[in-house]
């Protein structure tokens, strides 16, 4: 954990103390002079929308971007004693150009509307761009103006906005196109200039990156974390949930004093989406509404969670308690009346609703507070600096635990009491330095600790009654240790980079769970369409690598063969292993849909007298070794059981090979996967190895041992020619030793083999297919999406035998086909006109799917 000030002063006194000092030291910016010049503009008139607008992507402020509003035109002459523009700035959306007086003090007049939309790259000029655009109208025009009001009330410094409309001034020179007769925002920029005083009187002015560097440095630097947490639920009782490191400025108002937080750029002030972006909350969580109540922790902290961990670790809960206790005394009903007021007199009508609102919130700030300080408890990361540190964990009893850390002989910069259930883990990072660290006490560990000592010669020693026992403290990095690489600390998350699979790379999240829905709509051209529905869960622990745990349920309905499969998959990975436990269980009747006998020159016959009736269950655990993320050598039993109907009048039932009706099967199955694709749809790049050998021993219904030897390989090329077409490589084989039941034979036909045939239309004790498809993107163009127009042609073949016959040679099968999709093949509409053994058709189907 980073050093903070650690003043001990009673909960609501050392606030009122320490903030009300902190309201002195805000400035705002110079009112405009009396007799300015005023203009009437609208904030956004493009933000109207009718009905149909407003029912799919919401009535959010509309009505207010479109009312026309009476606001000040800057003088540029007159504002400050005179302002001169130096640069234009910005961040992915908002505008904004630069000023400096003659005091050589900085401004910023930041625009109103926003002009650089964050777009996916291809979707420029579509349907989303329109309506990414369109949800501007989300963030209130006048946001910046109430949160001002109430930033001061809590006495947090802070730039004050003012709304302006830019001049069509010559004295604007190259910046006059861009910006003169423009709604903005101008505000002082905090900074120390030379020879003058700084803003609110501070001595210096640092960005978040400078505070991070510092603090990882140097054990005497200090911050105020009670102020940054006032100022945090205050970004939350207002709903704004883009506060980045970025939009954050820290000031030491004396040398050597603490460094306090200086929060900016308040353009999502109580942001509303509405309509489709407010039901795709669920998926993208910052599409938050602004209501009575407070949305998730997750939208509030999307772009905060690594400074909130990592600045707010040390406080406890009762200082979570005692900030929405002060802060909610502070944004009393008229303070929050007079905030909306300073609004402009048009929007004026806006107030008793936004008023309720806040109000509302206001009184939910301390069971939000407990909500926010539960969330960052559950597990914490503690940074120490790159000095010699020295850190004391202490097991007080059965329900609390003691944390201290200082460097040389100097006091403890860090102390801390942490109480369970509230915390489960604490990791306290070393980092650089000749680092010691001791874990004492004879009370039960109270959670789990892990030190991490990083590089340096580190003493790392257990003297508690549990050393040696389950649950007692872990050590990592112990002695003399280098060669642990770090990489840019620019989110304040410095923990070290792994290497789970050879290079370095950025550490995945290690804490908490993620869920999300599986969806999807396809048809890939021998079952009908398929509709799939599902959800993942993903858990994450300390360096499990991808994840600690996966679990997923799938299920899937094809729709052309009127049948379902259901796939429930699991992955519980180990800390810093490659070893890892899956399990597959599945239920389909889509496995085998058509069987002919076995031969390679079967007869045709009509489809319905060998259509095939089965439903199987599996289930497949195994102990796996990861050679990459998504590599893995796996070993485990497979278990398997089906039954097999059919009605007179079919093949199976007059023929009732080995297999037919109720058949259990147990085995061993080892195997080998790996998967360098840049997707699993219709990838341009990368290869695929998937080999498995099953044997399945005389139990169950199993007669006679047999065993199933299969391969499946796939290389997938951007060849480096004009159009970049890529070249798709397919092969595969299977073949089955012993006595095998019918469902177990090798089978080719359908898209998983040759084209064109029917499904499992040969089948045999061996079989081997292959198959090259070129495909070519011609034009790219946007309608409402960004579609692109290709063409590409294939060539399979594929042949059985039994016992080593194989009658009636390859079974070839030619096509070409044009695809109409979103980007790239993986979305597309494709009409395909095949030529398999002589039979010409046309065939329609979404994506290229191998």
């Amino acid at each position: 954990m980073q050093p903070f000030s650690i003043p001990r002063l009673p909960g609501v006194l050392a606030f009122v103390i320490a903030l009300g000092a902190v309201g002195a030291f805000a400035q705002v910016t110079p009112p405009p002079p009396p007799g300015t010049a005023t203009a009437t503009v609208a904030a956004g008139a493009r933000y109207h929308g009718g009905w149909l607008r407003r029912l799919l992507l919401g009535d959010t402020y509309r009505d207010l971007w479109v009312t026309p509003i009476e606001v000040p035109v800057l003088d540029l002459g007159a504002y400050a004693g005179g302002l001169t523009p130096t640069k234009t700035g910005g961040g992915n959306q908002t505008r904004s150009l630069r000023f400096e007086d003659p005091q050589g003090r900085e401004y910023v007049f930041r625009l109103v509307d926003k002009d650089g939309l964050t777009i996916y790259p291809g979707y420029e000029n579509t349907v989303l761009e329109g309506a990414t655009r369109d949800q501007i109208s989300a963030h209130h025009p006048a946001g910046a103006v109430v949160a001002d009001r109430l930033m001061a009330a809590a006495g947090i410094p802070h730039p004050t906005p003012v709304l302006h409309v830019m001049p069509d001034d010559p004295r604007l020179g190259k910046f006059r196109e861009e910006f003169a007769g423009r709604l903005g925002m101008i505000e002082i920029l905090p900074t120390v200039p030379d020879d003058t005083a700084g803003f609110a009187g501070a001595v210096a002015i640092i960005d978040s990156d400078s505070l991070l560097t510092l603090l990882d440095a140097d054990p005497g630097t200090r911050f105020d974390a009670r102020a940054y947490l006032v100022a945090r639920l205050l970004d939350m009782f207002m709903n704004d949930w883009d506060r980045h490191p970025g939009n954050w400025k820290w000031a030491r108002m004396t040398p050597g004093g603490d460094w306090l937080p200086i929060p900016r750029d308040r353009d999502k002030v109580m942001i509303e989406y509405g309509g489709l972006a407010a039901i795709a909350g669920a998926k993208i969580p910052n599409l938050v509404r602004f209501g009575d109540s407070y949305p998730s922790l997750r939208a509030l902290t999307c772009n905060s969670l690594d400074s909130d961990r990592r600045l707010l670790g040390g406080l406890e809960a009762a200082v979570f308690d005692s900030a929405a206790v002060f802060l909610a005394g502070r944004l009393t009903d008229p303070v929050i009346e007079a905030a909306l007021r300073a609004m402009p007199v048009e929007y004026q009508a806006s107030v008793p609703a936004a008023a309720a609102k806040l109000m509302a919130r206001r009184d939910l700030l301390p069971a939000q507070a407990k909500r926010f300080y539960l969330f960052l408890a559950d597990v914490v990361d503690l940074h120490a600096t790159d000095a010699a540190d020295r850190a004391t964990v202490t097991f007080i009893d059965d329900r609390h635990l003691e944390v201290e850390i200082g460097s040389g002989d100097e006091a403890p910069y860090y102390r801390r009491r942490f109480v369970a259930p509230d915390t489960r883990e604490i990791r306290l990072y070393l980092h650089e330095g000749d680092d010691r660290a001791v874990v004492r006490g004879d009370a039960p560990p109270a959670m789990r600790v892990r030190v991490i000592g990083g590089n340096g010669a580190n003493q790392l020693s257990d003297s508690s009654s549990a050393a040696g026992r389950p649950g007692a403290a872990r050590f990592y990095d112990r002695g003399a240790v280098t060669g642990i690489g770090y990489g840019p600390d620019a989110l304040f998350d410095r923990r070290p980079w792994p290497r789970p699979w050879g290079p370095a790379q950025v550490p995945g999240r290690d804490w908490g769970t993620r869920t999300s829905p599986l969806v999807g709509l396809g048809a890939p051209g021998d079952v009908g369409v398929v509709i799939r529905l599902g959800v993942n869960r993903e858990r994450y622990g300390f360096r499990k690598y991808p994840y600690a745990s996966r679990t997923a349920l799938i299920g899937e309905y094809a729709a052309g063969v009127g049948a379902w499969r259901v796939t429930g998959l699991f992955d519980k990975r180990r800390e810093e292993s490659a070893v890892h436990v899956t399990a597959a269980a599945r239920m389909s009747e889509i496995e085998v849909l058509n069987f002919h006998g076995l031969g390679n020159d079967t007869p045709d016959g009509p489809m319905a007298y060998h259509e095939t009736h089965q439903r199987q269950w599996l289930f497949h655990p195994a102990v796996a070794y990861a050679l990459g993320r998504r590599s893995d050598i796996f070993l485990g039993p497979v278990i398997q059981y089906s039954t097999t109907g059919s009605s007179p009048g079919h093949y199976l039932y007059e023929r009732r090979p080995y297999g037919y009706g109720d058949y259990g099967q147990a085995g061993l199955r080892l195997g080998l996967y790996s998967d360098t694709r840049n997707r699993s749809k219709d990838p341009s790049r990368g290869l695929l190895l998937d080999l498995s050998a099953t044997v399945y021993p005389a139990v169950w219904d199993v007669v006679s041992t047999f065993g199933v030897l299969a391969v499946n390989t796939g290389g997938y090329y951007s060849l480096h020619l004009p159009l970049r077409p890529v070249l798709a490589l397919r092969a595969g084989g299977k073949k089955v030793y012993g006595e095998f039941p019918f469902h177990e034979a090798a089978f080719i036909g359908g898209r998983s083999s040759v084209r064109g045939l029917d499904r499992e239309r040969y089948a045999g004790d061996a079989a081997v297919y292959g198959t090259a498809e070129l495909q070519i993107t011609l034009i790219r163009f946007a309608v409402l999406l960004p579609l692109d127009i290709g063409v590409y042609g294939y060539g399979d073949a594929g042949r059985v035998y039994a016992d080593w016959e194989s009658p009636g040679g390859w079974h070839d099968s030619t096509g070409v086909g044009f695809w109409v999709g979103v980007l790239n093949p993986a979305t597309a509409v494709s009409l395909e006109l095949g030529d398999p053994r002589g039979r010409s058709g046309f065939r329609v189907r979404t994506g290229l799917t191998f």
